[in-house]
């Protein structure tokens, strides 16, 4: 059986920058790599929205992997807090957390502390916390993030979040989304503690010193993404391939996890831009042999974007292509590589625009794309067309 190999790179897509001669990150970057494997295959763009939404990753991996979404998802809490292995029971609602940055009137100063990067002082501070008979577990996870579980009797994941996704805006008071008792003694609960973790944060030494130091406090938790655990079929029952999920954030290796794909530990993985790429390139290669399809996720591209960082961006673009070199030289492969969403630095957030996707093989036959680039995509051989098709169409055309 021929090995796919898929790789995402995450918040790949960009929009022209001015400083680059009116070209995206991608287009500016040196990749030599990625272009001879779109020159000698085959290239297209693809959309990741779901109720035309902009796209979030968790949603926008699901769909990648031809998943159903209105069927499946519960919610983005149960695979960040899977990546983290954190157990779950039934009943359990999670959360994905950022450690954030408000002032005394609740007004959001910086929704990542400045990009904090240990919570585990934060986790270890409020875990196994109880408030009203619910029990708070908290576990540290990549950078400012952090899993969340709210286990008790009677819970609901129908529940608004706290984190209005802006800064310079008050944060929001978790509401019920149903006249259900238990959604609003949900949402109760969770604004207590969320008031007195937030009394607790601002007084703790750590934040004191980083405000002597001019930095940005780890004073408040934004919640969102509540959900319960999702009764999900396998990737391997899905497409009888057996898959390996190779991710540094833990989010990534949560969908991995949940997905039922073997998410192995690789050293020097951060999900950061200091991430070790060819670490997660050789965890393949040593992989190889056992499995079908191989998932490999590159997420700094993302993160840079959200902060503006074009510059950055533009490296960590040049890092990739450098770290998967070696896989040019697997005969039989199937390399297909792609993004959940775009992430334009001057946005600063994921948007809707089209993400470039090639798909080489030796054998295939290329169409007239040179180079891998958002707009050269545009007009290749495989047109436009929705992420959940993705999977299903490489299957078909190479009749795995």
């Amino acid at each position: 059986m021929t090995k796919i190999i898929f790789i995402v790179c995450d918040g790949l897509g960009d929009r022209p920058i001015p400083e680059f001669k009116s070209k995206t990150p991608l287009e500016a970057a040196k990749t030599p790599n990625l272009d001879f494997l779109a020159k000698n295959g085959i290239t297209g763009t693809l959309n990741t929205t779901w109720h035309d939404k902009k796209p979030e990753s968790d949603t926008a991996h699901l769909l990648l992997f031809g998943y159903d979404l209105n069927r499946y998802y519960t919610g983005r809490g149960p695979f960040e807090v899977a990546g983290l292995d954190m157990k779950t029971q039934p009943g359990d609602i999670c959360f994905r957390t950022n450690v954030a940055t408000i002032d005394e009137n609740l007004k959001i100063i910086d929704r990542r502390a400045g990009r904090i990067n240990n919570t585990a002082e934060f986790a270890k501070l409020f875990n196994n916390s109880v408030n009203n008979k619910v029990k708070f577990l908290l576990k540290k996870g990549t950078a400012y993030r952090l899993g969340l579980i709210m286990r008790g009797k009677k819970l609901s994941a129908n529940i608004t979040q706290n984190d209005p996704k802006k800064v310079g805006v008050k944060v929001l008071k978790v509401k019920a989304q149903d006249n259900k008792p238990e959604t609003k003694f949900t949402a109760d609960v969770l604004n207590s503690f969320l008031k007195i973790a937030h009394e607790k944060l601002k007084n703790l030494p750590s934040n004191k010193k980083r405000v002597k130091q001019g930095k940005f406090p780890a004073n408040y938790f934004l919640v969102r993404g509540a959900g319960i655990y999702p009764k999900i079929p396998s990737f391997e029952k899905k497409y009888g391939l057996k898959a390996v999920c190779i991710a540094g954030a833990g989010l990534y290796k949560g969908i991995g996890k949940i997905l039922g794909m073997f998410t192995p530990g690789v050293q020097g993985a951060t999900g950061l831009p200091d991430s070790n790429l060819k670490a997660k390139v050789k965890k393949v290669f040593s992989l190889y042999k056992n499995y079908g399809f191989f998932f490999v996720h590159f997420k700094a591209a993302d993160s840079l974007g959200e902060d503006g960082n074009f510059k950055d961006k533009k490296r960590f673009i040049e890092k990739i292509d450098r770290a998967i070199k070696p896989f040019l030289s697997l005969k039989k492969a199937i390399l297909v590589i792609t993004s959940d969403h775009s992430t334009p630095c001057e946005l600063k957030t994921h948007s809707t625009d089209p993400i470039p996707i090639l798909i080489y093989n030796k054998k295939i036959k290329a169409d007239k794309v040179n180079k891998f680039s958002e707009k050269e995509c545009a007009n290749g051989k495989l047109g436009h067309f929705k992420a959940s098709l993705l999977i299903p169409k490489i299957l078909s055309f190479f009749n795995t």
